[in-house]
């Protein structure tokens, strides 16, 4: 592409690129194929030697290029910079000086800006450090260097209400499962620890100062003891909660290991009717899927799914492996024909999801009613719901702690929410996306730095008194 060149001194050039320099002039711009490159020098005036007042004179102007990637138009920018150098007429003084520019430091390849652009760039976590210099123009260890200067982030202060869960990260032996701690309320992490073993919590939470922790009114969490033992330790004005997706995933977990196992007996049931076929024909005899095993595969998320999100299609529709017309009814039936447990357990299942639903944000209700879900379940008949009792049982006073409403913050404003932990759930995919983009982290505080600063709201960087970049770059 033949290059393209005009000239201007449009001031608005400059507030574009983000040039804060009011001595500066455009006097070129060309634009070769999508790259551009603008000449920038400074407007002529007499200069005074600032040693012994005589006047300078130019030496001539030296060229210098330096990378600005301010564009956000796939164009990548170079800025040509036009430097006098200047000298005092004075013989015997002889000072002499190069103009210089607020944008560019000395003897640096790229504009003052793109160390910001660089740090902004971070808060994506889809993007690599390589990634991350490739679009800046620099290198791995440039990039790396400018975040590290930037962001070294702090524990934010505890809430009224906080949550906690681990995350895998397997970084090393002392670094499996790392520590997530976030206020509920603002949806913010205030930190990430290194571990959740004792060796690391015990002294992380005994120096946080005890009128912080003594301001906590509810922790978060979910079945894991230590996390629970936290309160009695640490937070003392505190109660436990222990998270209701938590109780119903064990639940879920326990039918779906149920229909696994009801699956491989008729799986094993059909191989070895293929192996007596295959003997009494004397060759391999290869039978299509019994209807068993393509129900309890395909349409086991009938028993798994809540039955009030099921939408039912009454309209049937051919079946091509039944060979026959079907609506989710039918599934249903001929689901529960293959085990007659199977209606019962889902029907069990139902009960506590309709009492964790009703009784949302009434725990005096819900503290009433789950002694007669746990009787129902102690005398059922079914292990999986007599078991299921036993841990409501345990953990009775912090499920029902879960029925609580609180007031949080959101994007528009305040509203109300049941204490949970799907929050962090959603914060610790984020870790888990870092991790997996990353390819692999073995510096923890980078690491852990990297994770606070893409996930808070409004970070503060360091050594930058009053810069936020995504209110400045957004």
């Amino acid at each position: 592409m033949q290059a393209q060149a005009y000239q201007t001194t449009t001031p608005d050039i400059l507030t574009l690129l983000d040039l804060e320099d009011e001595k500066v002039v455009i006097s070129d711009i060309i634009e070769e194929d999508h790259h551009k490159y603008v000449t920038i020098e400074t407007k002529p005036e007499a200069h005074y030697c600032p040693v012994c007042g005589y006047r300078m004179y130019s030496r001539g102007i030296k060229t210098r290029t330096v990378n600005h990637p301010i564009l956000q138009d796939t164009y990548s920018l170079s800025l040509i910079l036009k430097q006098r150098r200047w000298k005092c007429s004075n013989p015997d003084c002889g000072y002499d000086i190069a103009e210089s520019f607020r944008f560019v430091s000395r003897n640096k390849r790229t504009t003052n800006a793109t160390d910001m652009l660089i740090v902004l760039a971070y808060r994506d976590l889809n993007l690599t450090t390589a990634a991350i210099a490739e679009k800046f123009n620099v290198s791995d260890t440039y990039a790396h260097e400018v975040f590290n200067r930037f962001v070294k982030l702090d524990r934010l202060p505890l809430s009224e209400v906080i949550s906690v869960d681990e995350v895998h990260v397997d970084m090393d032996i002392d670094c499996k499962y790392a520590l997530v701690i976030q206020d509920f309320i603002t949806g913010d992490p205030i930190d990430l620890l290194q571990s959740r073993k004792s060796n690391i919590t015990e002294p992380y939470f005994a120096n946080i100062p005890a009128e912080e922790r003594y301001s906590v009114k509810y922790l978060i969490s979910d079945m894991y003891n230590p996390y629970i033992k936290f309160v009695d330790k640490y937070f003392p004005n505190a109660v436990p909660v222990v998270d209701a997706f938590h109780v119903i995933q064990w639940i879920l977990n326990e039918l779906d290991k149920y229909l696994r196992e009801l699956l491989k007996k008729y799986k094993r049931r059909d191989i070895e009717i293929e192996a007596r076929k295959s003997e009494e024909l004397g060759r391999a005899v290869h039978l299509p899927k019994s209807k068993e095993v393509y129900l309890l595969q395909k349409y086991r998320w009938l028993v798994l799914s809540n039955q009030r999100d099921i939408k039912y299609r009454n309209t049937p529709l051919m079946d091509k492996h039944l060979h026959r017309l079907m609506n989710t009814y039918d599934y249903e039936d001929d689901l529960f024909r293959i085990d007659p447990n199977l209606r019962e357990l889902r029907d069990l299942k139902e009960l506590y999801i309709s009492f964790n639903s009703r009784n949302a944000g009434n725990p005096v209700n819900a503290a009433r009613e789950i002694d007669t879900v746990i009787g129902t379940y102690q005398v059922c008949g079914q292990s999986i719901f007599e078991n299921f009792s036993n841990l409501l049982i345990k953990y009775k006073e912090p499920i029902i702690n879960s029925f609580v409403m609180i007031e949080k913050l959101g994007r528009n404003g305040k509203y109300k929410s049941r204490l949970s932990n799907g929050p962090i759930e959603s914060i610790n995919r984020k870790v888990k996306d870092l991790k997996r983009n990353g390819r692999g982290f073995r510096n923890f505080e980078h690491f852990r730095n990297r994770f606070l600063y893409a996930t808070r709201s409004d970070p503060v960087l360091n050594g930058v008194e009053g810069y936020n970049p995504v209110k400045n770059y957004d």
